[in-house]
C-alpha cells in the first residue's frame, strides 16, 4: 500500500513540474539573443539603431545599406554586430523580403514602403556645438548604466517647452520605441545623438534642422523629461555635455 501511495505521489509531482509556466510569467529573452529585426511602419534606421544600442553606421554596414537608408515594411535587418556585410548574407535577407512582398500587389508594396525620412550627413563639428539643458528643472534620476539607466530624468513643470541640447537634425520623431513615449532623436555630428522622451506633443518632423532656441516638444502632465546622449551608439552621461 505504501509503495502504491509513493508511486502515485511521484506521478503527481512529475506531472506538475512538467507543466510549462504561463506566458505572462515567463522572462523576456535577453536582447543579446535577438539577431534580427523586422522593419515596422514608422521605423527608421536611426530608431532601430537606438533600440538595439547600435551606431547607425555599424547597423548600415552590417546590412549593406547606403544613404539614404530606404527601408521597407517587412524588411529583415541583421543585428549581429560581429558580422560584416556579405553578399551571401545580404542575398538571404533580400530573398526573405522578396518572398514576403511577392504575395502583395505593386500598390501594396508601395503602401508598405517606409518614408525615407533620414537626415543628410551632418557637417557640424563637435567643437562648434553649444550645449544647454533641454528644459529648466531638477535632475531626479541620474545616469547609471549599471542599473540600466542610460540617461537622466529632469523634472520640470507640466507642459514645459523642450529645446535641443545642441544644434542638429531631427532623425526620429514618433512613439514607436517602447518605454520612451513620444520621442525625438537629434543627430548633432556623425557620432553624437541625443534623445528626448516622455513628451506630450512633438513639434518637429524628421529631416528638420533645429538650433538651440527651437522648441521641439512639450512635456506632459508629469512634467518629466527623459534625456539621453549617445556617442557611436553607446550611452554616455548627458550631464557631462551640458553647460
Amino acid at each position: 500500500m505504501q509503495k502504491c501511495t509513493l508511486a502515485l505521489w511521484t506521478v503527481l509531482i512529475l506531472g506538475c513540474s512538467s507543466q510549462p509556466a504561463p506566458i505572462v510569467s515567463r522572462e523576456q529573452p535577453p536582447s543579446a539573443f535577438i539577431k534580427t529585426h523586422m522593419v515596422e511602419r514608422g521605423d527608421t534606421l536611426y530608431s532601430i539603431a537606438w533600440r538595439y544600442d547600435f551606431s547607425v553606421d555599424l547597423l548600415a554596414r552590417v546590412n549593406g545599406l547606403r544613404h539614404p537608408y530606404i527601408l521597407k515594411q517587412g524588411q529583415i535587418l541583421s543585428l549581429d554586430k560581429t558580422a560584416n556585410s556579405s553578399v551571401k548574407g545580404l542575398q538571404k535577407a533580400k530573398s526573405i523580403v522578396s518572398k514576403a512582398l511577392s504575395k502583395n500587389s505593386d500598390a501594396a508594396i508601395s503602401k508598405n514602403q517606409t518614408t525615407p525620412k533620414v537626415a543628410p550627413a551632418a557637417k557640424i563639428s563637435a567643437k562648434n556645438l553649444r550645449w544647454q539643458s533641454p528644459v529648466k528643472g531638477q535632475v531626479v534620476e541620474d545616469y547609471n548604466p549599471k542599473e540600466l539607466r542610460k540617461g537622466v530624468v529632469i523634472e520640470a513643470v507640466s507642459g514645459s517647452s523642450v529645446r535641443p541640447a545642441a544644434k542638429g537634425v531631427v532623425v526620429y520623431a514618433g512613439d514607436g520605441l517602447r518605454d520612451y513615449g513620444k520621442l525625438v532623436i537629434i543627430k548633432h555630428t556623425e557620432y553624437l545623438l541625443s534623445a528626448y522622451g516622455h513628451n506630450q506633443k512633438i513639434l518637429v518632423s524628421e529631416g528638420q534642422t533645429v538650433n538651440n532656441g527651437k522648441i521641439i516638444s512639450e512635456l506632459g502632465a508629469s512634467g518629466r523629461l527623459y534625456f539621453e546622449i549617445r556617442k557611436d551608439g553607446n550611452p554616455v552621461n548627458p550631464l557631462s555635455y551640458l553647460d
